[in-house]
């Protein structure tokens, strides 16, 4: 999904996101309505940072995203050309466009180049 994909993440306090990309997995999609929000967190969830976007934002919506159960966050950031890596119980890791990134082990055989995200 891409283009600020509708999710809801808690419902006590009802909590909704837009995400610029995220993949959903194959249970969460079965339950999905057409044209509404997906009922709980994706798999991976991919923000792109703009200008105006700030550190406490970023921090806020990561931790959001990891707590509610998001298993990979990936922070893009168009400016220097990198990706951060977050996934809940591991440091971030960081790479740059002269590598390759995956998304194992959620998503198997899933491997690109980080110079194709910005291609």
């Amino acid at each position: 999904m891409s283009g600020e994909a509708g999710f809801r993440l808690a419902l006590d306090p009802d909590t909704t996101v837009g995400i610029d990309v995220a993949y959903v997995s194959p249970e969460v999609v079965a339950f999905a309505p057409q044209d509404a929000l997906f009922q709980g967190p994706p798999v991976l969830a991919v923000e792109v940072l703009s200008p105006s976007d700030t550190q406490a934002e970023i921090d806020e919506r990561v931790e959001l995203y990891l707590q509610s159960g998001v298993a990979i966050v990936w922070l893009i950031n168009p400016r220097f050309r990198t990706i951060t890596v977050f996934r809940p119980d591991a440091p971030p890791e960081f790479y740059h466009e002269e590598q390759e990134i995956t998304a194992e082990s959620h998503l198997p055989c899933f491997r690109i180049p980080v110079a194709r995200l910005f291609g």
